[in-house]
């Protein structure tokens, strides 16, 4: 599977606090935060300009996304009967 990365964070002639900004916005759109608190975090990171600190949000954002899809995909293992996607030979 390609990960792909905004382009903001390859631009190096991008100003720190924008790129920190766009990175935040890009973990963001993950499904594990609601819009209510994706809207909360815009207005807060749109009030900062401390592009450190918007980075530790992104990366906190990222580690709770990533906590989010491990206990989905422990779940879905945990449901009893066939799986949904079965495994395909190669």
């Amino acid at each position: 599977m390609a990960v792909s990365f905004p382009a903001a964070l390859f631009d190096f002639d991008l100003p720190p606090l924008k790129a920190a900004r766009a990175r935040l916005t890009d973990v963001l759109n993950h499904p594990a935060f609601s819009a209510e608190r994706r809207q909360r975090a815009e207005q807060l990171m749109m009030t900062t300009s401390d592009s450190q600190q918007v980075w530790q949000w992104a990366r906190l954002a990222l580690l709770e996304s990533e906590r989010w899809e491990d206990a989905v995909l422990a779940w879905e293992e945990s449901q009893t009967g066939p799986p949904a996607y079965p495994a395909y030979p190669y």
